[in-house]
């Protein structure tokens, strides 16, 4: 019985039918999961808990609805949905509508809003209530029947209904998003670092997969976590892929607590790092000290202890900086003070070990090009970024990033690095470097997972010198120790094809719950939902008051 369930198996039939109906109304899909759940286990039947479910979508779509109707008893709200701009939205949700409202049962957050605003704008609610009934019908129904089946086979029927519904939805939202370039995109320089490989001209700026709104992205995804999860009886299964790591590293977890984990003689692959809190105590001498004590010399790299794709990440060249830089993050707030690695390399090696097993195995390699421009002494950094394919796509961020440097002419061949960190949040590049996953590398990071009590599925992100001495295992420097929570992030290589990208991310999931449940059985115990939901809302709330990275 999956984990969320086990308090049911008391619960009278009717009020279970009752309860899930009830919960349609907070979240549908767990809902489904929570009936087939029932279902599966026999304790009610498989029509009667599909009309229960039935019931209460349909009651919910209707309340948003007549909530959207009531709106229109403020005199205020009246008169601004007579004027001509919503008058235009009503037209433009009237043509649209049978897309809209397909569309609200698939991405998760839009459908109470859309309900509501069908209401306020007096769409027809015979229309409204077909189509609400009939895509209530095909998602719960046909969801239902997946999940209830052979659960061996779900997972793969499960993924590619996914897959089929993100391609409809993804070709009727935009034509644009079914080319890897828009029409008149310039072909991409060629991308020369030091140390780095180079990629040549021509080559993919943004990837499909970047394109997709990333809710739409991710549903095939979910949809594939929820069918494991009932697979092996535990939606939360990943949490103990890694025992010794808060949540598995799924997310929450302390970044320093994972680089600590790496024991001698393995010590010498990681970035020097000291734990920071930022208490309101500290003066340049105090922090001078603290820097001086730990072996580190500046210039410094300061993020936060717990984070996630750079946000925060700072760059700090003397005490007095890394005092002011303090300032900007919130009391009490847990950070971490790096050496500063200067290698230009950047790499994600996703390391995979299944328990008892003497070696484990490179799944994925990424190699991170920082967003950066080149050059040419004669145009200004703007300049630049605007003809640039993969810099221009981040503009905005860069525009704020570097606002003090905008006007300057760079140096004809001088590479100017946009951001500190190489995040595809910030237009890092990512390309597939699996073919340079040697065995002398393998071999390293066996090593170092030996000297990591009970590290099975994570990603190392590393720099290095060069991709000679990467592949011989040598010159490299562990910046950051990523859990369960980690993605295969060679997918977002721009000229990989969508194919790929899910069937990569699928097998990554699989694997994450088949360490889980090895686990489970040597005896670790996975967080409850509500345990892994405090780690989700505690990282939640620090990365909404983090400074901006540098």
């Amino acid at each position: 019985m999956p984990t969320f369930l086990p308090f049911l198996a008391e619960t009278s039939p009717a009020a279970l039918l009752l309860g899930i109906a009830l919960l349609t109304l907070l979240h549908e899909d767990v809902a489904i999961a929570a009936g087939a759940g029932l279902i599966t286990t026999g304790t009610v039947d498989l029509s009667v808990a599909a009309l229960a479910l039935l019931g209460g979508i349909v009651a919910g779509d209707v309340m948003f609805y007549v909530l959207g109707t009531l709106s229109r008893r403020s005199d205020r709200l009246r008169t601004r949905m007579e004027g001509p701009a919503f008058r235009r939205c009503r037209a433009a949700l009237e043509r649209n509508l049978l897309l809209a409202l397909l569309a609200c049962r698939l991405v998760p957050g839009i459908l109470m809003p859309t309900y509501v605003a069908c209401g306020a704008m007096r769409i027809s609610f015979a229309r409204f209530a077909l189509i609400t009934v009939g895509s209530a019908t095909l998602h719960a129904g046909g969801l239902l029947l997946l999940l209830t089946s052979s659960l061996e086979a779900s997972a793969v029927e499960i993924q590619a209904t996914g897959l089929l519904l993100v391609g409809v939805l993804v070709l009727a939202r935009s034509g644009a998003l079914a080319r890897l370039r828009r029409p008149g995109e310039p072909a991409t320089p060629a991308v020369r670092l030091p140390g780095m490989p180079l990629v040549p001209a021509g080559s993919g700026a943004i990837g499909l997969a970047e394109r997709i709104w990333p809710p739409v992205f991710y549903i095939p995804l979910v949809v594939q976590w929820i069918a494991l999860g009932i697979k092996h009886r535990s939606l939360t299964l990943p949490t103990v892929a890694n025992p010794t790591i808060e949540a598995g590293g799924l997310l929450g977890e302390s970044k320093i607590a994972c680089l600590d984990m790496v024991r001698d003689p393995a010590r010498r692959w990681v970035a020097t790092s000291v734990p920071l809190t930022n208490d309101g105590r500290w003066t340049p001498d105090s922090l001078r000290e603290l820097v001086a004590g730990a072996g580190l010399t500046f210039p410094l790299v300061l993020k936060p202890d717990i984070g996630w794709r750079g946000f925060g990440v700072r760059l700090v060249a003397d005490a007095d900086a890394l005092l002011a830089d303090l300032a900007t993050f919130p009391a009490d707030c847990a950070l971490i003070v790096q050496a500063y690695v200067p290698y230009a390399g950047e790499a994600g090696v996703f390391y995979v070990r299944r328990p008892g097993e003497a070696h484990g195995f490179i799944f994925s390699m990424t190699f991170r090009y920082f967003p950066h421009v080149v050059g040419d002494g004669r145009s200004t950094l703007a300049e630049l970024i605007e003809r640039d394919p993969r810099a221009a796509w981040k503009a905005d961020l860069h525009r704020v990033t570097l606002r003090d440097q905008l006007h300057e002419v760079p140096e004809t061949g001088a590479i100017v690095r946009l951001h500190l960190v190489g995040s595809s949040r910030v237009g890092g590049l990512y390309k597939d470097a699996r073919a340079y996953a040697t065995p002398a590398l393998t071999r390293r990071f066996d090593e170092i997972a030996d000297a990591m009590p009970n590290f099975h599925f994570g990603r190392f992100d590393v720099r290095f010198a060069s991709v000679e001495r990467l592949m011989e295992g040598e010159d490299i420097q562990i910046i950051e120790v990523n859990g369960a929570g980690a993605e295969a992030i060679h997918v977002w290589d721009p000229d990989f094809k969508m194919v790929d990208v899910y069937a990569d991310l699928f097998r990554q999931q699989a694997l994450m719950f088949e360490i889980g449940a090895l686990n489970r059985t040597r005896g670790f115990r996975p967080l409850s939902l509500r345990e892994l939901a405090g780690f989700q809302q505690r990282q939640q709330r620090l990365l909404s008051v983090y400074p901006a990275s540098n």
